[in-house]
């Protein structure tokens, strides 16, 4: 049901990836800020695509093993994004706050997949009680 606090989690991963790639730079030199609604295309649509992954694994609801394939493609889609921002763009660039901040949506899915398969162990013990 949507009720469901892994329900909060993949809401949370979603609205903070999209709000990393509008808000946040994630390259910085001395003096310019490099934002994914600028450059970095690819970056863009891993993020954007991860953000709908954690939208669509919401209302996955009935299946939840079907919502850990999701959650877990999901955070595989940020790490490839975190991997091509650090060795193909990265360059003579630092890290901004929005390449940092990718930590907060993988962690918020971790934690999804944690009560998804507590809830999966509750519904199992329930089943042996019949």
């Amino acid at each position: 049901m949507i009720q469901r606090v892994q329900s909060l989690f993949f809401f949370f991963a979603s609205i903070f990836l999209i709000t990393i790639v509008f808000y946040f730079p994630v390259l910085q030199n001395q003096n310019t800020y490099f934002f994914l609604t600028e450059h970095f295309t690819i970056v863009r649509f891993l993020l954007f695509f991860s953000a709908g992954l954690s939208i669509f694994a919401v209302f996955q609801f009935k299946d939840r093993k079907r919502q850990i394939f999701i959650s877990t493609v999901a955070r595989f889609v940020i790490t490839i994004a975190f991997f091509l921002l650090f060795f193909l763009f990265r360059e003579d660039n630092q890290f901004g706050l929005g390449t940092i901040l990718l930590i907060v949506p993988f962690i918020s899915l971790i934690t999804a997949n944690f009560f998804i398969k507590r809830d999966e162990k509750l519904v199992k013990s329930a089943d042996r009680l019949r």
